[in-house]
């Protein structure tokens, strides 16, 4: 056994003890009665005891995005997380994907070049997330050209914007239509009166990382609010990374550049956003030259959006809202190729372009009838202007391939909330999706919401949602790759039973148990007895290859006790197989177990926070797989210690653990010593961290 293997081989065996330990603790985690099967105390009895400030911790959280109107989470139709921005805080979540890492059910993979979440036991290697739908206060930000939902460094927001993210998982085609496969995360932005003011933020940290932003909002007494906000971000990386058969060197940095603004007024609202990032990869990727520092291999990302939205309640319990939308979003890919496998030839320059240019319309109207139902409806269209890009090389010219395209969706949609009495909601939807590239999808939705004793709640859910080929999968050729404009949509049936459970102003717990049927899976695919090699063999394509089945079951508990003490400990089991051979996925943890525990040091002013993650084991594209897991993740957080000034430190990967993601199959290169090809199916993810930051606001 190589050392590196022996290394990951011990990592696994710590992190199935830390695994152990975050199950244990999790079960520790039920309150005492329940263990001892003490009779609970009656809720309300429990409630008279309680003084104000525990009466307002007993407030059950509300949920926009479930249903397109605001409702408590024990009443919407999923299963619903929300993380809020004194968590982020708390535990030092840097990027969107650090948020989501400590959710239950959800995972991130990193290949050291993009991050793509994962949901339930679905992650597949080679797309870029497209089966959870991303907005930023109802604004949708997968792109029209292959699905992205950034979540790492890539996504346009910086973390210090988020008020609260909304995690509605389970399908939500019924009111969202395409992307809304087996969540929805909706991340909600501070207003202008949030800042009242300027505020200055900077951070440092390890591989040379910093950021810096500057933020400046204000609501005026005549009503008009604004917010404008830029942030820098720049990071060397990692400066030596092994890989079979050679050691990239400084070649992990990255950078980014982020705009956002909003104003509102009245009934009117318009905020916009811009991005730019680039990002190195080390990893040889797409079979280009490994550890090539003159050209290099990078891709850089630009995004941009501006929402105009109107929202008006109407006489007798009426409201109306319409959205006009723009989007563009652009990727470029710079790849050296040494085609003729001659060290001593200058390297060909091979250029990726991808683009999409969108706009669209979304008008939805909520009423109240007979005080038991709440009706929505609304239509949405979408134009793509430009979906386009190319591949080819610099010098000398080649040119393997070039798209333009356009492209019209078109969905209606219907949703009636009907109180049947007070402890039984029977919600209901369904949406009417036609594409001008394949056709027509009607996605229905149903829940029956019961709470028998009103700290207990008890949802019956069923969906179906599809996720449509995008122009990436269906027409996009390269080197190595080729098309396949007959693909088909996928599509899903989603069975879920949901047990929400209060005891107490300080306890809550949730259980789910879940089936997912999937049609048409598209996956990134191989030709047999191709020459990967050879740069006139299509060989990688995306093809529908059948059916998939996951099942499984989630717990979570949380606590919330006097003087700020929180905990949130959870565990999701999946089951996630191939519909035809019952094989395991690709990329699909059984087992995941996550900890999250923060507590006040001084006088609620200075908080230590915890972070524990434990994932198990998962198959690689090669039939390998990569080793079982778990890290943690510390951070210390003052604030007011000086009048608007806020201080964190935080250390990743606390116990320095050794572990790998998997990554897609075209991840290969040609090894330097041996000049065979290399499939590189695992990547080793970064050690201990750190982070210092600070705040102040004035």
């Amino acid at each position: 056994m190589t050392d590196a293997s022996s290394d990951l081989a011990s990592s696994g065996r710590r992190g199935q003890g830390l695994l152990g330990l975050i199950l244990f603790l999790s079960l520790a985690a039920f309150p005492l009665q329940m263990i001892r099967g003490e009779e609970p105390e009656p809720a309300l009895d429990r409630l008279k005891k309680l003084s104000l400030a525990e009466l307002l911790e007993v407030k059950v959280a509300t949920v926009y995005g479930a249903s397109k109107h605001e409702q408590k989470t024990t009443e919407a139709p999923s299963s619903v997380s929300i993380v809020t921005q004194d968590d982020i805080k708390k535990h030092g979540h840097r990027t969107l994907a650090d948020i989501l890492n400590s959710l239950r059910g959800f995972y991130v993979t990193y290949d050291r070049g993009y991050s793509y979440m994962g949901v339930r036991g679905f992650n597949r290697p080679g797309d870029f997330g497209g089966r959870v739908l991303l907005m930023v206060d109802g604004h949708r930000l997968n792109d029209a050209g292959a699905d992205t939902a950034p979540s790492g460094t890539d996504f346009p927001l910086d973390v210090d914007l988020i008020d609260r993210v909304e995690v509605i998982r389970g399908p939500g085609s019924s009111l969202y239509g395409n992307n809304a496969f087996f969540a929805v995360v909706n991340v909600i932005t501070r207003r202008g009166r949030d800042f009242d003011g300027a505020e200055l933020s900077g951070s440092y940290g390890s591989f040379d990382t910093w950021t810096g932003r500057a933020s400046y909002g204000q609501r005026f007494t005549n009503g008009l609010e604004f917010l404008v906000s830029g942030t820098l971000y720049d990071s060397l990386g990692q400066d030596r990374l092994s890989f079979p058969e050679f050691v990239a060197e400084n070649l992990d940095g990255s950078w980014a550049r982020q705009v956002f603004a909003s104003i509102s007024y009245k009934d009117f609202s318009l905020q916009g956003g811009f991005s730019r990032r680039q990002k190195d990869w080390p990893t040889a990727a797409y079979y280009t030259i490994p550890n090539s520092q003159a050209p290099r291999l990078f891709t850089r990302d630009e995004r941009a959006y501006a929402d105009l939205t109107f929202q008006r309640e109407c006489g007798d319990e009426w409201l109306v809202a319409a959205r006009g939308y723009c989007d563009h979003f652009q990727f470029d890919g710079y790849y050296p190729y040494d085609y003729d496998a001659d060290p001593l030839t200058t390297p060909t320059v091979n250029r990726d372009l991808g683009i999409s240019t969108s706009a669209g319309l979304d008008v939805s109207v909520n009423k109240t009838l007979w005080d038991s139902h709440q009706l929505t409806a609304g239509g949405e269209w979408r134009h793509d202007f430009e979906l386009g890009g190319g591949n080819w090389d610099v010098d000398p010219p080649a040119t393997y391939a070039a798209l333009s395209r356009s492209a019209d969706n078109l969905g209606l949609y219907a949703q009636d909330e009907w109180r049947i009495r007070k402890n039984l909601i029977v919600n209901a939807g369904v949406r009417y999706d036609h594409y001008s590239g394949f056709g027509c999808t009607v996605n229905p939705r149903a829940a029956v919401i019961y709470s028998p004793w009103e700290p207990s709640s008890f949802k019956f859910l069923y969906g179906q949602a599809f996720r449509a080929p995008n122009v990436y999968e269906l027409y996009y050729e390269s080197l190595g790759t080729r098309a396949n404009p007959g693909l088909q949509p996928e599509t899903i049936r989603s069975y879920e039973l949901v047990w929400e459970q209060r005891f107490g102003p300080h306890w809550r717990t949730s259980v789910s148990a879940f089936w997912n049927d999937v049609d048409g899976l598209i996956n990134q695919d191989v030709d047999p007895g191709a020459d990967l090699v050879s740069p006139d063999d299509d060989r990688l394509f995306f093809n529908n290859v059948g059916s998939a089945v996951a099942r499984g079951i989630e717990l979570e508990v949380e606590g919330k006790l006097p003087g700020r003490w929180r905990g949130l400990a959870s565990y999701t089991f999946a089951d996630t197989q191939d519909g035809t051979s019952r094989q395991r996925l690709n990329n699909s943890p059984q087992h995941l177990a996550k900890l999250n525990l923060s507590v006040p040091l001084w006088r609620e002013k200075i908080f230590a926070s915890l972070e524990l993650q434990a994932m198990s084991r998962r198959e690689t594209v090669t039939g390998n797989t990569s080793a079982p897991y778990a890290i943690a993740n510390f951070t210390l957080f003052s604030r007011e210690l000086v009048k608007g000034l806020e201080l964190s430190a935080s250390l990743y990967n606390l116990l320095d653990q050794r572990y790998t993601h998997p990554v897609s199959v075209d991840f290969g290169y040609i090894g330097p010593i041996s000049g065979n090809p290399v499939v590189l199916d695992t990547v080793r993810q970064d050690g201990r961290s750190f982070r210092v930051k600070l705040t102040y606001r004035f």
